[in-house]
């Protein structure tokens, strides 16, 4: 079809209509005289050579080929109203879209509630979720790829050029599975008795700084796996062992399938934090740093 004659006009026209039961009383909510609209509607009959209106009876009613039209019709209009709301607040400091860095040390799943309020708010701002670990993290915000990270302190690489926030403190335990040797200690284990057994770390997902890895690190017997969420299953398993944050195995420990075992080096308290460019103020940045705590992280109790 060359020229499509149905327009916003049009649509409108045709809700008005729907809603208020007549011809006048739309024309009277839209500000135009009857015969503006009853025009509208009859040139688009004829462009399409179809009918929108059965015209049989007392009052016009629409017809299948109508009521199509108009319901479709909603959503555009919906649509377009929402369209200019967005780009009136993209006007007023709201950036177009907005890149959120997750370490793996965090679930990204608990973030879907908020980014549906989000999404409801602002359905025209673009949202990517990203998924890093450990040093991976921080190059995706240092080299302009995320615009907002959550990771944690210890793993901060002490450069130039951003600001962070504290979620609150975050705890690491050492696990093993619940059928493990280490599982019948009762006292400390040393050293010596850990490097029996392989080691899973998580791979650090940096391309040029240089690696991390955070836990046991004194042994070669390692397992290296892509994300937190393996490094779990795979302690689960009895591949070997490892410290797990403490607010990711909470159903592990409780019903046993991870057993804690003290350790005579205990590992370095941390934070959980957020992290974002300095100069950069976008509303939606602004709006998530508002909204992301660590209650929402699940590694602090709800107040």
């Amino acid at each position: 079809m060359a020229h499509n004659p149905i327009t916003l006009d049009l649509l409108r026209a045709l809700d008005a209509i729907d809603q208020r039961g007549s011809f006048a009383a739309a024309a009277q909510a839209l500000h135009k005289v009857p015969s503006a609209l009853t025009y509208t509607v009859q040139k688009v009959e004829q462009d399409l050579g179809i009918e929108l209106f059965d015209r049989s009876g007392h009052r016009a009613k629409l017809t299948p080929a109508g009521r199509l039209v108009l319901e479709e019709g909603r959503d555009i209009l919906r649509d377009m109203d929402s369209l200019a709301s967005s780009a009136k607040k993209i006007a007023s400091g709201w950036e177009p879209e907005l890149r959120i860095g997750v370490d793996t040390f965090f679930e990204a799943n608990r973030l879907f509630p908020l980014i549906a309020t989000f999404n409801a708010e602002h359905p025209y701002i673009k949202l990517h979720l990203m998924h890093g670990s450990l040093t991976g993290t921080w190059e995706m915000l240092i080299n302009g790829s995320a615009d907002l990270i959550l990771s944690a302190r210890n793993l901060d690489p002490k450069l130039e050029g951003y600001e962070t926030q504290s979620l609150g403190p975050t705890n690491m335990a050492f696990v093993v599975a619940q059928n493990h040797p280490l599982a019948e200690r009762a006292c400390e284990v040393s050293i010596e008795e850990i490097e029996q057994y392989p080691t899973i770390v998580v791979r650090d997902t940096t391309q040029l700084m240089a690696p991390r890895t955070v836990g046991w690190t004194r042994q070669n017997r390692v397992i290296t796996v892509p994300t937190m969420s393996d490094k779990i299953d795979a302690q689960k398993a009895g591949l070997g062992v490892g410290y797990l944050p403490t607010h990711r195995i909470k159903t592990e420990l409780a019903e046993g399938s991870l057993v804690p075992v003290r350790v005579d080096t205990p590992i370095q308290e941390d934070e959980a934090l957020i992290a974002w460019r300095k100069g950069v103020s976008g509303e939606a940045l602004k709006w998530f740093r508002e909204k992301i705590s660590g209650e929402l992280l699940g590694i602090q109790q709800p107040a």
